[in-house]
């Protein structure tokens, strides 16, 4: 009995060798398919390049800011004798806000002034004498000097007197004051920020491969809370951004008299905004609608890509062709491809086909 079963065990034993000599010669001649240079050809798609015209947008965030903003301050130092200016105020160019204490200014003023009219009628007089042959070339350039001196000196002393006062650069909105009555500013001490917002403008920036294609003069539509504005492009920067390699852009919103944004621009439905209900140094979104361009697109299943970036491959006599591309837009069912094709390209919709560079391929169909 022993004996028969060890038999038996030495028959299963081998038939179990041949099974799996089968199974391993079969997985070579399967894994030579697609191969460089040999076996069988893989089925596969492809599709034609063609260029078409594609029409697409670019979508971000930008910030709104202010048409003017600054923080005014002191020119100089001085203590504050009155202050004509409200927390929030509204202002004209020109408005006074502040006075300073200006006592030694003005008699500084008066002193120089008094030095001037004695210089002018001392030129004057000795302009005759220089003219009679009475003084010297040389004499008449120092009192001519000392006239340009005295000039000089009026001048500087009238300006000190007016940085006494403290107006409003544009006309605008103040923000909440920085100074109390009889407090001393130093040069440089804040006294009050003002903001003109209208018209208000926003910043926002694009991947540099658009910087070709935005121009000023552009319309772009922008977004807030399901609120359509519209605005139009007025200022490129000359260059990408080192860090980010984006390109710099500012708009400026459109609006009739009564402060309505103009136009429903590209908002899908949204309603067309008051830009008072905006607040400047909000983020805002924005829509940039490209103009229309020919480019070649190729299904998605066809890209692939290594350490060096994306990739194709080619059909060429019966053979998978390895190309590099540089990709653009990424559409609903398609992928722009910027550069490497060239019309009329037999492009392989690879997938997860086991293609190599060289492998034999067979196009089953065409997409």
């Amino acid at each position: 009995m022993n004996r028969i079963t060890g038999i038996l065990f030495s028959i299963l034993l081998v038939l179990s060798l041949f099974a799996l000599s089968g199974c391993e010669t079969k997985e070579t001649s399967s894994g030579a398919s697609g191969g460089r240079g040999g076996g069988s050809a893989v089925r596969i798609e492809a599709v034609v390049a063609q260029k078409q015209e594609l029409q697409s947008s670019v979508r971000g965030v930008g910030i709104l800011l202010p048409a003017q903003e600054v923080e005014i301050q002191s020119e100089m130092s001085g203590k504050i004798k009155t202050i004509y200016f409200k927390d929030g105020q509204k202002v004209k160019s020109g408005d006074v806000l502040v006075k300073l204490e200006d006592d030694e200014l003005k008699a500084a003023v008066a002193k120089a002034y008094s030095k001037l009219v004695l210089s002018r009628s001392t030129t004057q007089r000795k302009r005759a004498q220089f003219d009679a042959g009475a003084i010297s070339a040389q004499e008449w350039d120092g009192v001519v000097a000392e006239l340009r001196s005295a000039e000089a000196d009026s001048a500087a002393a009238a300006a000190a007197l007016l940085k006494t006062i403290i107006w409003a650069p544009f006309s605008g909105t103040l923000g909440i004051g920085k100074v109390s009555l009889g407090e001393r500013l130093s040069a440089g001490s804040p006294v009050v920020k003002i903001t003109q917002k209208f018209p208000l403008k926003v910043d926002f920036s694009v991947a540099g491969k658009y910087a070709g294609v935005l121009k000023a003069g552009m319309a772009i539509s922008l977004f807030d809370g399901g609120v359509n504005y519209a605005a139009r492009i007025t200022a490129l920067d000359g260059s990408l951004d080192n860090s980010t390699r984006t390109l710099q852009a500012r708009a400026v919103l459109e609006e009739t008299g009564n402060g309505a944004s103009t136009g429903t621009g590209a908002g899908g439905g949204a309603s067309a905004g008051n830009a008072e209900n905006l607040t400047a140094g909000a983020p805002i979104e924005f829509s940039l609608d490209l103009p229309p361009r020919l480019s070649f697109t190729v299904p998605p299943e066809s890209i692939g890509s290594d350490a060096l970036g994306s990739t194709i491959y080619i059909y060429k006599d019966g053979k998978a062709k390895l190309q590099r591309i540089e990709i653009g837009t990424r559409l609903v069912d398609r992928i722009e491809v910027v550069s490497g094709l060239a019309e009329g390209d037999t492009v392989l919709c690879v997938g997860a086909s086991p293609i190599r560079d060289g492998g034999n391929v067979e196009i089953s169909g065409w997409r």
